[in-house]
């Protein structure tokens, strides 16, 4: 059984699933991981984590809602969790980068087993939130995955955060899994759009605490909630020890 879904078609949590676990895939996952370790190396490129404790603690599935500032940012996050949470960390990707299209593409293709390898991805339709995808995305949930999403749908060209769209919402309640709100900052210094290598950059991931929706909330009201999170997060001046100390000159 071949573990790439048709051309143009979505993909449900079985062939998510096949993908991630197939053996061409933890090769690829081993090359990519083993490149990225490199280059943080060779560019003294660094990662820090804040709010670490609000998903080392929760006992079951949880989604991340996170800002979207470069293709660095998955890599981050993934980097700075739990190692057997990150292992089973499944990402929503737009699926009209990433997936599949109705014409058979080389390229596309390409790009897609490497997000799914790299990066436990998997096409999320990002245009209309499609019921197949937000299905997918509970199953995924429901089978002990958790799921890292970008409620903005695409990566801010400015800097700024925009508004968060209210899939983060109606897949929480669908799956009954808690939203922790997450923010990345420098993530687009560390691989800025447009450009073909990563670059000497120091990141931090932050973590919120763990957002259930009240009863009778709508979506569109919990949406706004856990954006405004992740605003706060983004406006906490204090940088984590660690930042200060990679920022700190070398003979200070």
């Amino acid at each position: 059984m071949t573990d790439v879904p048709e051309q143009g078609t979505l993909p449900d949590a079985a062939a998510v699933e096949r993908r991630i676990r197939s053996r061409r895939a933890a090769i690829m996952r081993t090359v990519i991981h083993l490149y990225f370790d490199f280059m943080k190396l060779i560019l003294r490129a660094r990662w820090f984590c804040r709010g670490g404790e609000h998903v080392e603690d929760l006992t079951t599935p949880f989604i991340l809602a996170s800002n979207h500032t470069g293709h660095a940012d998955t890599h981050c996050i993934l980097r700075v969790l739990p190692p057997e949470i990150a292992k089973r960390t499944a990402v929503a990707a737009a699926y009209d980068y990433f997936g599949t299209t109705k014409q058979v593409s080389l390229k596309r293709s390409l790009i897609q087993f490497c997000s799914a390898a790299g990066w436990n991805a998997f096409g999320f339709d990002r245009r209309d939130q499609s019921i197949r995808s937000v299905k997918t995305s509970a199953r995924l949930l429901r089978n002990n995955w958790c799921l890292l999403m970008y409620p903005e749908g695409t990566r801010s060209r400015s800097g700024r955060m925009a508004g968060f769209k209210p899939g983060v919402s109606v897949i929480s309640r669908l799956s009954r899994c808690p939203v922790v709100p997450t923010c990345v900052i420098g993530g687009g210094n560390l691989f800025p759009r447009g450009a073909w290598f990563p670059r000497h950059a120091v990141v931090e991931v932050r973590f919120g605490e763990p957002m259930y929706a009240r009863k009778g909330q709508s979506h569109e009201e919990f949406t706004a909630e856990v954006e405004q999170a992740v605003r706060n997060l983004l406006q906490e001046r204090q940088p984590a020890p660690e930042i200060e100390q990679a920022l700190r000159p070398a003979d200070a």
